[in-house]
């Protein structure tokens, strides 16, 4: 059986006043996690399930390295960095807000915005990157460190979908609900394989 933990943490750090020049995505891919998200990341990496773990992935982005960073200095390996784990594109924003590009989202996977990503893109390069693993790591356990919109974009290939009272997407594999609407802290999500076939999915966290 192979094994893999898809882990986010939404903890980070909103007081931070970033040069006008920096544009939407490098203030997002520069954003570093909060006291309280350091320290669950140090928790959590002393978590017993992760014993096992053979090969850490991260985004390329400063919260998922961060959070990485405690399991691979307590097994001594390295951490792998892979775009195509990275947080979904958002594009040029304009005069919305973000919380309305998700729900459009939610609700159209196809719809993306100028220079963007939609959910369907951001599956896409999840679902390669998860048959990338699948064939070099058979049989064994690997931890990704990754982002809500990329986990959620992947489950949704395998979940069943619908939506809270207020209007945000909700995930259930086998009447489990894996994605709720709500990202608060750490989420781990585990993922079971035989022959490279999705077995189980599970809420760990």
């Amino acid at each position: 059986m192979t094994t893999i933990y898809l882990i986010n943490n939404s903890l980070t750090m909103n007081n931070l006043n970033f040069p006008n020049k920096d544009s939407l995505e490098n203030k997002r891919e520069k954003r570093i996690l909060s006291i309280q998200g350091e320290k669950e990341a140090a928790d959590l990496a002393l978590n017993s399930a992760f014993e096992t773990v053979n090969a850490i992935y991260a985004s390329p982005y400063v919260m998922s390295i961060g959070t990485a960073k405690y399991l691979a200095q307590r097994l001594e390996i390295d951490i792998i960095i892979s775009e195509l784990i990275g947080e979904q594109v958002l594009g040029n924003l304009g005069d919305k807000k973000i919380r309305m590009v998700r729900e459009a989202q939610e609700n159209n996977f196809d719809y993306k915005l100028s220079g963007g990503e939609s959910l369907n893109d951001v599956k896409k390069r999840m679902l390669k990157f998860m048959d990338m693993i699948l064939n070099k790591y058979e049989g064994k356990t690997i931890a990704v460190f990754t982002h809500n919109v990329a986990i959620t974009s992947f489950l949704s290939n395998y979940c069943d979908k619908g939506f809270n009272l207020d209007n945000r997407l909700i995930l259930n594999y086998q009447e489990e609900a894996i994605v709720d609407g709500t990202w608060d802290g750490i989420s781990v999500i585990e993922l079971n394989y035989q022959n490279k076939k999705i077995t189980n999915i599970k809420r760990r966290k």
